[in-house]
């Protein structure tokens, strides 16, 4: 009997481990238990990475035009020519960011990556520097769905209507409720949209599941990401001008 169980648990590990990057793909959104444990039976991050690049380029691409009209508005009061000058150079070399942006990627998710290894490290569980990158570079096709239903929705209101630079922002969760929000408020409610929440528990269960962590302390690198992204979403509204 004690056999059979054990057979049945492990025909149910084995089911889970099976699929690959199409399955993930998929599965990360529906049930991102499997990911895990192909993660931990090896799943490589590189494959998932490249998905995300071509993604990431693609919006890099539509979003073009979003960001010459948010230069054109000024915010920053530069003068007439150079003005003139930017949106030239936007014109001319648009496309080196688009092809630059999944090197950017990159670099931001081996830092988070190498992060997110030193905190689950300090909790005294064995973490594995490829494992948390293919973890991070899975839970970010949530994320990059957000900017995809983002970029749709500003190309569909019109890129000639946006006015001031906060036309430009899509609210899909508690900013929505606060859009005079400023600061540090504005950026911690855009950072808790509804894709990052789910973002971040996905990643949290990830975590705890990979490295057979306590929930409580797959929580601490979550933690550490929402504030680093509140950092970068704060800092982004500055350098633009962004105000409510």
């Amino acid at each position: 009997m004690d056999e059979n169980i054990q057979n049945a648990d492990a025909d149910a590990i084995e089911e889970e481990v099976k699929g690959g990057l199409l399955a993930s793909l998929i599965d990360i959104f529906l049930d991102p238990a499997k990911v895990f444990a192909r993660i931990a039976a090896g799943l490589q991050w590189w494959k998932a990475f490249i998905v995300l690049a071509v993604v990431n380029s693609v919006i890099a691409w539509f979003a073009l035009p979003l960001q010459r009209q948010l230069v054109s508005l000024n915010a920053s009061g530069i003068s007439e020519e150079q003005l003139d000058m930017t949106l030239h150079q936007m014109e001319t070399f648009g496309w080196i960011g688009v092809v630059g942006a999944p090197v950017g990627l990159l670099v931001i998710f081996l830092i988070v990556a190498g992060l997110i290894n030193l905190i689950v490290n300090l909790t005294s569980a064995k973490s594995d520097f490829k494992m948390v990158l293919s973890l991070v570079c899975f839970t970010g096709f949530i994320s990059i769905l957000e900017q995809i239903i983002g970029t749709i929705i500003v190309r569909a209101r019109g890129i000639d209507t946006i006015e001031v630079v906060s036309d430009s922002v899509v609210r899909l969760g508690p900013a929505a409720l606060f859009p005079d929000a400023t600061g540090i408020l504005a950026a911690t409610l855009q950072a808790l949209s509804v894709f990052q929440i789910w973002y971040y528990i996905v990643f949290t269960l990830g975590i705890a599941a990979i490295f057979r962590i306590d929930i409580k302390k797959a929580l601490i690198p979550a933690v550490v990401m929402l504030m680093i992204s509140v950092a970068l979403i704060a800092l982004s509204q500055s350098i633009s001008g962004m105000s409510g």
